[in-house]
């Protein structure tokens, strides 16, 4: 392991587009961790040894980590690529093969799947000819449920190579965030089987041979597996969560195979169309009096010229808001269709990489500050309507938290509140990762809903909405998708207005996209 951390800064202001590099010797099966920090986006890619391009991911603005697995001795190369900036680059972590655990015995179990048996048995389990076949059927392979009209069994496969210990389905489930395949005895066949509702929608990935961190912490080995994670090579359908800020560059990392069954809902708001006139983005530095800090804010303005104060919408995770959601596109399709008013959008970014656990959990500070602050400074450049009910506050995860915080304590501001996937399991002394059951377990959770319980009703409209494969894992506290019931039937209950609606999928972007369209056209639609 390493003893010593380090630092690197590189980069001279004034020149075009270059490379700023971190070269890191390893061996084989070396398990590494690097930090990078830089004042604008850019572009991170990693080559081997040889030269080759083992991943290219994008950098956002900020302190962002990076990991990987060294497949064969030599130097690697972390380079980014970025106009008129300087990055620091922090090796964190260097752990040889001979540091980390070995990795349990593989699982052993025969294809649960009907069709993939019938394939085994014709073909030869793991033959040429039976990948050939896997190939062309696609994976992962969906098959009607006997006993359940609403269901289907979704089969992933993963062809092995000599030496393959284990693979990983990575996916937004709560219930098995990292689920482990099994290996049918005798041949490269892994694979995975489950049963999923109809109608489900969700990004995932796979990761062979995921390193084993002996000593580390959960949170610490649940991050491992991004230094193996890709999308499903057998899977032609593929979703790049959060493109790459550079003309030509393409994000690998960020790809991701998605899975849709039957029954999913249309998604008719995500593409731009050749016709639809285009609203402009504005890219802004905040600096807060109240916190103390910096946040860079995008600011979307309707197509045309519309006269009076707009309708405004305050989204959190900005970053995230342009890159894994198209929210312009969005917002250009949903004015152009008549579906929502035109309207101003703000794009709220994150100070830091930590700043985001600090500030979005019902911290009255930051929900101050965006009242007291923010939203005149923003009124006096722009024209902004005062109107709650005509102001709508949005975000997913703690994103979601954090809108239904601000209409709890500021109501006459914010009329409109769109959760999606809303973190309401949360309590102040109860940090992501908390398991129920042991010592530490004195902390009651969905803090949020108890504090709605205790106060009058409101004008404010809430629009919730979580995924049904987001229910509590085992011997772990509430899921979102049990809070986000509660919290609905604690709002109904002293009178609010709630549209609620629940979607087949995972705390995932994937859905959050075209929930984010449905949320507005809920909360600021025209009848």
């Amino acid at each position: 392991m390493l003893k010593t951390m380090f630092s690197l800064v590189l980069g001279l202001a004034g020149l075009p587009l270059q490379a700023q590099l971190l070269q890191i010797p390893a061996a084989t099966g070396d398990y590494i961790v690097a930090s990078l920090q830089v004042p604008e986006a850019g572009v991170l890619e990693l080559r081997g040894p040889a030269g080759q391009l083992l991943r290219r991911q994008a950098a956002p603005a900020g302190e962002s980590e990076f990991r990987f697995v060294a497949d064969q001795a030599g130097s690697y190369r972390a380079s980014l690529h970025q106009p008129q900036s300087k990055a620091r680059f922090t090796l964190l972590d260097q752990r040889t093969l001979a540091e980390q655990a070995a990795e349990a015995a593989p699982l052993e179990a025969p294809l649960a799947s009907p069709k993939l048996q019938a394939m085994a048995r014709e073909l030869g389990a793991g033959t040429p000819a039976f990948w050939a076949a896997v190939q062309a059927l696609g994976s992962p392979v969906v098959e009607p449920l006997l006993d359940n009209p609403q269901g289907w069994r979704v089969s992933f496969l993963w062809r092995g190579q000599p030496g393959t210990r284990s693979v990983r389905l990575f996916w937004p489930v709560r219930q098995g965030d990292q689920e482990r395949f099994a290996r049918v005895a005798g041949t490269d066949i892994w694979h995975y089987s489950l049963r999923l509702p109809s109608g489900t929608r969700l990004a995932y990935q796979l990761a062979p041979d995921v390193p084993q961190l002996r000593g580390a912490g959960r949170q610490a080995q649940r991050r491992a597996i991004l230094a193996r994670v890709q999308a499903d090579p057998l899977n032609s359908r593929r979703w790049a969560a959060g493109t790459a800020v550079l003309p030509g560059f393409d994000n690998l990392l960020g790809e991701h195979s998605v899975l849709e069954l039957p029954g999913a809902p249309a998604e008719p708001w995500l593409e731009p169309q050749a016709q639809v006139a285009r609203g402009s983005l504005e890219h802004l530095q905040y600096k807060s009096r109240m916190l103390g800090n910096e946040r860079r804010l995008t600011l979307y303005r309707p197509p045309g010229a519309p006269t009076g104060p707009l309708p405004l919408l305050l989204l959190f995770d900005e970053d995230a808001y342009l890159s894994r959601v198209p929210t312009p596109t969005i917002l250009d399709n949903l004015i152009a269709a008549g579906r929502i008013p035109p309207l101003m959008a703000v794009l709220v970014g994150n100070p830091t990489r930590d700043s985001r656990s600090e500030e979005l959990p019902c911290n009255p500070r930051f929900a101050d500050m965006v009242v007291g602050e923010l939203l005149p400074w923003l009124a006096a450049r722009y024209p902004i309507t005062a109107d709650p009910s005509l102001t709508v506050v949005a975000g997913s995860s703690y994103g979601g938290l954090a809108s239904a915080w601000l209409g709890l304590r500021h109501p006459q501001r914010f009329g409109r509140v769109l959760s999606l996937s809303g973190s309401f399991w949360w309590a102040p002394a109860r940090p992501p990762g908390f398991v129920i059951g042991g010592l530490d377990d004195v902390a009651e959770g969905e803090w949020l809903t108890r504090q709605f319980a205790a106060t009058p009703r409101s004008e404010v409209v809430f629009y919730l909405a979580p995924g049904l494969l987001e229910r509590s894992a085992p011997s772990d506290g509430p899921g979102i998708l049990e809070a986000n019931r509660h919290l609905r039937d604690v709002l109904q209950a002293r009178g609010q207005r709630v549209i609620y609606r629940e979607f087949a999928g995972g705390h995932d972007y994937v859905n959050w996209r075209s929930e984010l369209a449905e949320g507005l056209i809920a909360l600021l639609g025209r009848p």
